[in-house]
């Protein structure tokens, strides 16, 4: 791969990862809402899911494109009304109180299937592997490197907006309304993405 190639996949690769989706909002409201101790089993869903997926795209990129260009329209489709679903609860969510306790939902097996379901990355371990990694490298060890590169990409994004969760606990839970509805819009306008 080429010094332009890098840069362009790197631009592409950060760009999107870090860019609001699933992950990011869903791990911001958790931490910033039941705090970054009781929300580290989400988020190691989350972290697990997002390698698995990035297996999945690396494995099986050039099989995806090739033979199954139909299955993208349904995975948009699922994946398009389970963000509606996320951007519902979290408009909908009461303020918790002082000694509620986290949702059993908020699990790892939680993160972990959100993974599945999460177009954007599907898409974004897709566009990484048929764009930049298929044309240059074809080696299991390359792309390996890059399925780990990936992830680790992702899943950094993703904890980035976890600190930032609760580095502004005492923000998000003074004004939590706002912060909910703007948080569920961010997720909107992720799912509606998903089909332009």
């Amino acid at each position: 791969m080429s010094a332009t190639l890098w840069i362009s996949f790197f631009s592409y690769a950060v760009t999107t990862a870090i860019s609001p989706g699933p992950n990011n909002i869903l791990a911001l409201h958790e931490v910033s809402t039941y705090g970054l101790n009781k929300s580290k089993s989400l988020l190691l869903g989350i972290y697990a899911g997002f390698l698995c997926v990035m297996i999945v795209c690396g494995t099986f990129s050039l099989i995806l494109a090739a033979y199954m260009p139909g299955v993208m329209h349904y995975l948009k489709t699922i994946g398009f009304v389970y963000i509606l679903y996320l951007a519902y609860r979290t408009a909908t969510s009461k303020r918790p109180g002082k000694e509620e306790r986290r949702p059993a939902s908020s699990s790892f097996l939680r993160g972990f299937i959100l993974q599945f379901l999460n177009v954007k990355i599907i898409l974004w371990g897709l566009t990484s592997f048929i764009s930049y990694v298929l044309p240059s490298y074809s080696s299991m060890t390359a792309i390996a490197c890059f399925i780990l590169l990936s992830a680790a990409i992702g899943n950094t994004a993703t904890h980035l907006w976890a600190v930032a969760g609760a580095l502004l606990h005492k923000v998000i839970g003074r004004y939590w309304r706002p912060v909910n509805l703007i948080m569920a819009l961010l997720l909107i306008y992720s799912a509606i993405s998903l089909l332009l």
